[in-house]
């Protein structure tokens, strides 16, 4: 699975590109905005996925909860995107971050899958309530 987690993450990446970077100009204000999930929804999905498969990883090795295997510095890329997120999302970020990390038993089979899933959701669900409640008063 984590070959699916890089390939949203690069899928994302490579979206966004094309939209910002080289089809900046040919787009109208509108389509940019509505060309957000198509961005979005992998690189959160690839994110929450390859962050929960190396706690997953991590924690055949050592017990404990998710939060502790991600800031035990057992594995550095998680200990940086842990302190990264802490350092530039503040509590709100590492709230919603923590959370879908929490919410399922790291021992379930499919838990990096779930993890991805349910990261992915909070965050749509953020983007909606964005251009909900907040884009149409900008």
């Amino acid at each position: 699975m984590k070959y699916i987690y890089y390939l949203a993450i690069l899928l994302g990446l490579g979206v966004m590109v094309y939209f910002y970077g080289i089809n900046f100009d040919n787009m109208s204000e509108t389509m940019l905005v509505n060309s957000v999930l198509y961005w979005y929804v992998p690189l959160t999905f690839g994110l929450y996925g390859i962050a929960a498969y190396k706690v997953k990883k991590l924690s055949e090795s050592q017990s404990g909860n998710a939060v502790q295997l991600m800031f035990s510095g057992k594995n550095i890329g998680l200990t940086v995107l842990g302190l990264f997120i802490v350092v530039y999302t503040g509590v709100i970020g590492v709230f919603l971050f923590i959370v879908p990390l929490l919410a399922v038993k790291i021992k379930s089979k499919a838990y990096d899958f779930l993890v991805a899933l349910i990261g992915s959701l909070i965050w749509l669900v953020g983007l909606w309530a964005f251009f909900f409640f907040l884009w149409s008063s900008l």
